[in-house]
């Protein structure tokens, strides 16, 4: 008997249909996958929403966020992504046809600043004994930038930034711009965002290493108004005192009198909605609440994997029009969405009412504050492919 084998059609045949059938599991995989990622976004944007609640209802208004930049998407920002100062604007930013084209990812840069002027992230820097690994750290970006791989997945604007890596902000040599121009302490302990509304700060700072400690408060002395003793009500003479009493003091109740300031206290009605949700580089337990996320960091991550994953930030402090600017690590405490992007706040004053949200899969948005009825057909074309997939909270 003739043993006869496979035809070269019919070969052809099973190859096809078990690359079809391949494609289609990967495709149901994917689908999976984002399915996952959005029930996690909506989850967390229904928490900060709680957490947001709450606070309308101690306060009487939503965090009042400091306008950080400007609202206007045209201005035009520098190879850090920040905006320009002189409110110089490029409205030639439309006319990209899809997402990840150079054109577009330099459209989006300009908007996404626009996007984060009310920002979700407190921040504050590093202290100064961290400057040797905050100074590794930026060799370690800079040298991931020459792999190909890596770097062609990044906007030029993103890469220029990475390339140049950053200065460690406590060197004596880095020019007058640095240490003269910009003090730590004018910088503020927590850049403004929801998250320092909705975070009790000093309990935050107490969780600090004592080291970071003397940086926090050397900010708080210029920023901020002195608090009250919890004991008996009255205002603090000054910070030194609020220090030695509660900081550095060796008492074990040191915590519980801080978490007794009024302004403290009230946050311990929304903190069980921040369990495990949100992105920081350290371990922080919050009135018995564990916030950060798993797989975040909690205080052991490698510093240059924790910028690239948007755990920590590279923020661009320039002191006066004339000067090229500072890079500063910051540490921050935020929420992302289900891709490990931001997640959008915006509440105009007086603070009534608010929008949370989410860029969604394709991490682009588009502020929510600007009429798409006054853009032209090519600019609404371009936002379309934007805003399609975003999510949105309830807001108020």
């Amino acid at each position: 008997m003739t043993k006869r084998g496979f035809t070269l059609v019919e070969m052809l045949i099973v190859v096809a249909i078990i690359v079809t059938m391949m494609a289609f599991v990967f495709h149901i995989g994917s689908v999976g996958s984002d399915s996952s990622k959005r029930s996690a976004t909506v989850s967390k944007i229904q928490r900060l929403e709680n957490a947001l609640s709450g606070y309308y209802a101690a306060f009487g208004t939503y965090p009042p966020v400091k306008l950080h930049g400007s609202r206007n998407p045209y201005l035009k920002v520098d190879v850090h992504g920040i905006q320009e100062e002189g409110g110089q604007e490029n409205v030639s930013i439309w006319g990209w046809s899809s997402i990840g084209e150079e054109s577009e990812k330099n459209a989006w840069e300009q908007v996404k600043a626009a996007c984060l002027s009310q920002p979700v992230a407190c921040m504050f820097p590093y202290p100064q004994g961290f400057k040797d690994v905050i100074r590794e750290t930026s060799e370690g970006v800079k040298s991931l930038c020459e792999d190909d791989e890596f770097a062609k997945g990044l906007s030029s604007r993103r890469l220029a930034t990475l390339q140049a890596g950053f200065d460690d902000g406590v060197s004596d040599n880095l020019g007058r711009h640095d240490k003269s121009a910009v003090e730590w302490r004018e910088l503020q302990l927590f850049k403004f965002g929801v998250m320092s509304f909705l975070l009790p700060r000093y309990l935050v700072m107490l969780s600090c290493s004592q080291s970071m400690r003397l940086e926090a408060f050397a900010q708080w002395d210029g920023n901020n108004v002195l608090p009250s003793d919890p004991m008996n009500g009255r205002q603090f003479s000054s910070w030194q005192a609020m220090r030695e009493q509660y900081v550095f003091s060796n008492r074990s109740s040191d915590h519980a009198h801080v978490a007794n300031i009024p302004s403290q206290a009230v946050c311990a009605r929304w903190m069980p909605n921040f369990e495990r949700s949100l992105a920081c580089t350290h371990t922080w337990k919050l009135f018995g609440v564990r916030v950060d996320e798993p797989n975040s960091g909690g205080g052991d991550v490698n510093p240059v994997q924790a910028i690239l994953e948007g755990i920590s930030s590279i923020e661009i402090f320039a002191p006066n029009a004339n000067s090229t600017g500072n890079q500063y690590l910051l540490d921050s405490i935020t929420m992302k969405d289900g891709w490990g992007n931001d997640i959008y706040y915006y509440s105009p004053a007086p603070y009534q009412g608010y929008k949370v949200w989410s860029a969604g899969a394709n991490g682009r948005t588009f502020p929510p504050w600007i009429s798409r009825d006054g853009l032209t057909a090519k600019a609404n074309s371009c936002v379309a492919l934007w805003v399609k997939d975003d999510i949105a909270g309830l807001g108020n």
